[in-house]
């Protein structure tokens, strides 16, 4: 009896992991997707009358929006996640960014409505901005909140792992499509990607609405929906806190040089082939999404912030062998490249950052602190990173330097933070009496 009480409660906590990385998996699929069609088509598209450089510093500035209203969905979404639950948030960002998505992939082309399909464009980002805004602080607490706090940092490094797995899901199916005939491809199997949402957003909606609240928000949930205002309260009370939790995430917005700029960096400017960088980013993402999960278990030994100030000391010191090794132009060079900076250095603080996070903010304050600090950095950082370093390298002649300094710069702000960073808010390091423990065992 006591066994199979216990093989339940694994597969409760099993549940809760699963539907959160599924979920990940799903909308993120969705908003990478973007990044990958922003770096390779959506220039020819809807804006094909601008010079190509301009053309895809436009298609790189509609990326960049998406990014700009986040911090709103964040801290909309995030105050209900933080006074109602987690479960109603995950699924209302699901069902907008994936209906956001699949209308894309149903968009008119400037040649078809002229003006009013950039717009359009623009106005569907937005859309998936809001909902990316809250999606993934949710599937962090889901993740976290049900993992024990001694394997915590196992338990919420499976949502950043999912996103790894969206990237190469998103880069390998627009690598499969990028093999047809050119014209055919820009006529109309870009979009293809886009629309197969739909189907992606079906799965996460099942698995979604399937799981139970997160046990540590019943646990105060009174004490949250006294909370009015958890967005203010945080900026108000912590901003201490806030602040290093926006610091946290500055290096690993280093990733959108290598997810969307990059791509169109070696296609355009060094010749590479679009299947040889879209190979690397797929085997890179998948490598990364291993490391998560292996960083995530050695954090709960080591500590979180030895791992992240080691793993930002490693990409500020990568960032210009990096782009040595891409000059080579040798294909398993690149590859070896990617995967390397991708799997040693961002993951090692992407992969840890959601148990730092849940432990810095407290329980009733969580969704809310976790979605500003990331959003707030996403919009300053990195949906523009792609835009400004494209410009940067057109101002200095072609040089990637800028690009390298860039990467540098962010990941010695990670590497401030975590010296900077308070003790884990007092909830951090207990389980919210009897609110757990009979669910909860250790695995």
């Amino acid at each position: 009896m006591q066994h199979a009480a216990t093989a339940g409660a694994r597969t409760t906590r099993w549940q809760a992991v699963s539907a959160s990385t599924i979920g990940t998996i799903v909308e993120w699929y969705d908003f990478y997707l973007y990044g990958t069609a922003a770096a390779l088509v959506l220039n020819k598209v809807f804006f094909p009358n601008y010079d190509p450089l301009v053309g895809i510093l436009a298609s790189y500035a509609t990326f960049a929006v998406g990014y700009l209203v986040r911090p709103f969905g964040g801290v909309l979404f995030g105050h209900f996640g933080d006074k109602y639950g987690r479960k109603p948030v995950l699924i209302a960002t699901l069902l907008l960014m994936g209906f956001g998505t699949a209308a894309i992939g149903v968009l008119p082309t400037y040649g078809a409505i002229g003006i009013a399909a950039p717009i359009m464009l623009l106005l569907l980002r937005l859309l998936q901005g809001l909902g990316a805004g809250a999606e993934y602080a949710g599937a962090i607490l889901f993740a976290a909140e049900y993992g024990s706090t001694q394997r915590r940092g196992f338990f919420a490094s499976w949502p950043p792992s999912a996103t790894d797995l969206a990237i190469a899901l998103s880069a390998g199916i627009f690598f499969l499509f990028a093999l047809m005939p050119e014209d055919q491809f820009v006529a109309w199997g870009w979009r293809v990607p886009f629309l197969l949402s739909l189907v992606a957003v079906g799965i996460g909606y099942f698995v979604r609405r399937r799981i139970l609240e997160t046990p540590e928000f019943n646990a105060v949930k009174d004490q949250a929906r006294l909370t009015r205002a958890p967005a203010w309260e945080l900026i108000t009370n912590h901003p201490r806190r806030v602040l290093v939790a926006m610091g946290a995430n500055v290096g690993p917005c280093v990733g959108y040089v290598y997810t969307v700029y990059t791509l169109g960096f070696m296609t355009r400017q060094l010749g590479v082939s679009q299947a040889t960088a879209l190979s690397a980013l797929v085997i890179a993402a998948f490598c990364g999404s291993i490391a998560c999960v292996l960083y995530g278990r050695l954090s709960d030994r080591i500590g979180r912030r030895t791992i992240m100030i080691g793993g930002s000391v490693f990409g500020a010191l990568y960032a210009f062998p990096f782009f040595w090794l891409l000059e080579t132009r040798n294909p398993i060079v690149i590859i070896l490249a990617m995967v390397v900076g991708f799997a040693v250095g961002l993951r090692a603080v992407f992969g840890v950052q959601p148990s730092f996070y849940t432990e810095l903010f407290e329980v009733r304050l969580r969704y809310s602190g976790i979605a500003l600090a990331r959003e707030t950095t996403g919009a300053l950082i990195g949906g523009p990173l792609p835009l400004v370093a494209t410009a940067a390298v057109a101002a200095v002649g072609g040089a990637w330097w800028p690009v390298a300094a860039l990467m540098v710069l962010c990941n010695c702000v990670t590497v401030l933070a975590m010296v900077l960073a308070p003790a884990p808010a007092a909830e951090a390091n207990r389980l919210p009496v009897g609110a757990i423990a009979p669910h909860m065992p250790v695995v």
